[in-house]
């Protein structure tokens, strides 16, 4: 996945929930990038497992970011 590719998610992990983008993909953990209501930019990878598309049942409700700022490289570490 690249980040023209990126696609909204919602991540569920350790009691929090993440409304970003996942902009990289291996296939075991998805890089998600989103913005908090301060302005900063965050960034993670999450097991793909807590990661999910949104749907009418769990409505994306992040702080949107444009495509273009959306670019990489981004790599996946081990955690």
């Amino acid at each position: 996945m690249t980040s023209p590719d990126a696609q909204r998610v919602i991540v569920r992990d350790g009691g929090m929930e993440v409304h970003g983008y996942a902009v990289a993909s291996d296939g075991r953990r998805v890089y998600v990038v989103w913005e908090v209501a301060s302005g900063r930019r965050r960034q993670r990878s999450f097991n793909a497992e807590t990661v999910f598309v949104p749907g009418t049942t769990l409505p994306w409700a992040g702080v949107p970011i444009p495509v273009g700022q959306l670019g990489g490289p981004y790599r996946l570490r081990q955690r």
